[in-house]
């Protein structure tokens, strides 16, 4: 067996090949990522039983969670990457999911031998170290890297000491610029509710602070503030390339309270940090880096007996960046951040957050618990999908054993039957689940859906394309380059829109194909065309979908299939350009219907009827108007929100 880590074009045409990355090409060749896919379920149901037993590995006679405990018995590790178990951040996921996999065919296949070609010393190290375990006899061979050189991959490759020195000033830096919070941005009486998320995905009237509205809470704080509840907002600052400054977003909190009606208050976390607390942090970091260090030295001498205890030479930079560098600095500063902030407020009777298991979500959890608040809810904003492993967990995570070391919400409030089902796919044994509107998607509505023209007068007309811009600009690119691809050559006459997210801006000149640029919302667009278009990584596809659009998505094979889409009924997943090509034609001759299931996505109902029985609020009397104010973050296309 080859094991072909290279440009799947370049790869052998004879012999056993398997692709890492990359569609077959050849009937000998085979795509590891196609092989994961059909083994899915069993794939990811071991990389979470993996990622618990790293937790629970004894070092010394000591679980590694308990050797990385604070003295008040909070751990880091519930902040760490391992537990977050996000693709965006953990460098080493797609990989070890990848290696799974692999793992899985051996076993299968039980080849002699194995060849290795590429050029990832770490894989290679831990390939050789797999094989010997299996008696397989192994070779491998180096081929030229791609050199991709971007800012977070550099920052990533710095020593992990120097990332957290930086950190540290950054934190620093930052929370000198937002100031302290007023005294009055504390609000008192009955009725309290906390919301906490990114200030981002915000419309507001930058000049005089009026008209704040959240695309991730929508219409929930007009129903609370119609309900007598009063409502402190709690927001985390969240750098991005459209986001304000530090100074000038507290400039702006300070117009927003000015123009706020009595009942409702914002404040920045990290406006909670003082020099203290900062310093603070220091030896809290130094305990830790020593204890990582230690356990990560261990990890590292037992590779070689045990390589699938860790995989370490895969995971040591993001074990380093999470225990010791810029990662460390982050979980510990908003761990104090949070704890100063809900000790000094008043208490609150209900709290919610944006709920992505981030590590400031731990830290909120647990300085919630700790200084007796009320109900704490987090909140699915956005979707909850199969290979988003931040949603998903071993079984034993939520064993009684593990309660006080893993701080979690009281309720998950989910926004449709998709996200329950997959919330609940891989424990069933959760917090409280309840059911509220899609705060995010209450604009979306069923669409009419135009007919290709051309069917209808005899084949003058086309087959009119949205394509749907993703927040990366690679995934972009690979999209745009498909559809450009596709159709070379084609019989069809093709019309493309592009509609580019807020964040990754798309230009004409240059371009080797020819299109539109759009910028209307999606719901109003879908009457016009024909055909969706959209990579596999962003969320803007559930919004035609569930809007009634006819959807094809772009999955390159390079990792795993990370649609919101994924195993939705009537949903098109094609691979190359001759799998579109093949599509759009039969779209053309036979007018195929893919079919949809949209109604059964998100619970969208403008009264928000589950959320007044959440917070007992009496049901809305008459009609309720419902606006969607999007800002320059562009919540409409929501492909951003994946991130943040």
């Amino acid at each position: 067996m080859l094991l072909w880590n290279g440009e799947a074009r370049a790869a052998d045409t004879r012999g056993n090949v398997v692709l890492w990355q990359g569609s077959a090409t050849a009937p000998n060749q085979r795509s590891l990522v196609a092989f994961l896919e059909a083994r899915a379920g069993e794939v990811r149901r071991r990389y979470l039983v993996w990622a618990h037993d790293l937790g629970d590995t004894l070092v010394m006679g000591r679980r590694i969670r308990d050797r990385l405990a604070s003295r008040d018995g909070s751990s880091l590790w519930v902040q760490s990457l391992f537990f977050e178990q996000s693709t965006w951040k953990q460098d080493s996921l797609d990989k070890l999911l990848k290696l799974l996999a692999l793992e899985l065919l051996l076993d299968e296949q039980r080849p002699a031998a194995l060849e290795f070609a590429g050029a990832d010393s770490a894989l290679d190290t831990v390939l050789r170290c797999i094989c010997k375990q299996r008696g397989i006899s192994y070779a491998s061979r180096r081929l030229a890297a791609r050199q991709s050189w971007t800012w977070p991959a550099t920052l990533r490759a710095l020593p992990s000491v120097i990332g957290a020195v930086a950190a540290l000033g950054r934190f620093a830096l930052r929370s000198y610029l937002l100031g302290s919070p007023a005294v009055e941005s504390a609000i008192s009486g009955e009725g309290r509710v906390l919301i906490c998320g990114p200030f981002f995905n915000y419309n507001v009237d930058a000049s005089t602070g009026r008209d704040f509205t959240s695309s991730y809470w929508g219409a929930l704080p007009e129903a609370l503030a119609a309900g007598n509840r009063r409502i402190q907002w709690l927001h985390y600052f969240y750098g991005h390339s459209q986001a304000l400054g530090a100074r000038t977003a507290r400039q702006l909190i300070d117009r927003i309270n000015r123009s706020q009606p009595p009942g409702a208050r914002h404040s920045f976390v990290e406006a909670y940090a003082n020099p203290l607390l900062i310093l603070g942090v220091v030896p809290q970091w130094l305990r830790a880096a020593a204890a990582s260090t230690a356990v990560g030295l261990i990890l590292r001498t037992r590779f070689k007996r045990l390589p699938t205890e860790s995989y370490w030479p895969l995971i040591r930079r993001d074990w380093a960046r999470t225990f010791r560098g810029s990662g460390c600095i982050e979980s510990l500063f908003y761990r104090a951040c949070f704890d100063r902030a809900l000790r000094r407020l008043p208490r609150q009777d209900e709290g919610l957050y944006v709920m992505e298991n981030q590590p400031w979500e731990r830290a909120l959890a647990r300085a919630w618990r700790r200084h007796a608040h009320g109900r704490l809810g987090g909140v699915v904003h956005s979707t909850v999908r199969f290979w988003d492993l931040r949603y998903h967990c071993d079984p034993r995570r939520y064993a009684t054993v593990y309660a006080s070391h893993f701080p979690r919400p009281d309720s998950v409030v989910v926004n449709g039957p998709a996200a329950r089902a997959q919330y609940l796919s891989t424990c069933s044994v959760r917090e409280q689940v309840v059911d509220g509107e899609a705060l995010r998607y209450l604009h979306l509505r069923p669409c009419s859906r135009r007919r290709a023209s051309a069917r209808s007068d005899g084949g003058a007309g086309s087959v009119r394309i949205l394509v749907l811009g993703d927040y990366a600009r690679d995934r972009t690119a690979a999209t745009m380059r498909l559809v450009g691809e596709a159709l070379r050559g084609i019989s069809v006459r093709m019309e493309i829109w592009v509609k580019p997210h807020p964040s990754c801006p798309i230009a004409q000149s240059g371009a080797r194909l020819a299109f539109a640029l759009v910028h209307d919302a999606i719901p109003d667009l879908l009457p016009e065309v024909d055909l969706v278009i959209a990579s596999n990584s962003t969320s803007a596809a559930v919004d035609a979908y569930v809007c009634g659009g006819q959807i094809l998505v772009h999955d390159d094979r390079t990792g795993p299939n990370y649609s919101p889409l994924r195993g939705q009924l009537g949903v098109v997943f094609v691979h190359s350009p001759q799998e579109l090509r093949q599509a759009l034609e039969q779209f053309w001759l036979d007018g195929r219907q893919f079919g949809r299931n949209g109604d059964a996505f998100f619970n969208i109902d403008a009264s928000l009827s589950r959320w007044r029985r959440y917070f007992g609020l009496p049901p809305k009397v008459g009609r309720m108007r419902v606006e969607c104010k999007l800002g320059a973050s562009g919540a409409a296309n929501s492909g951003g929100g994946d991130q943040s």
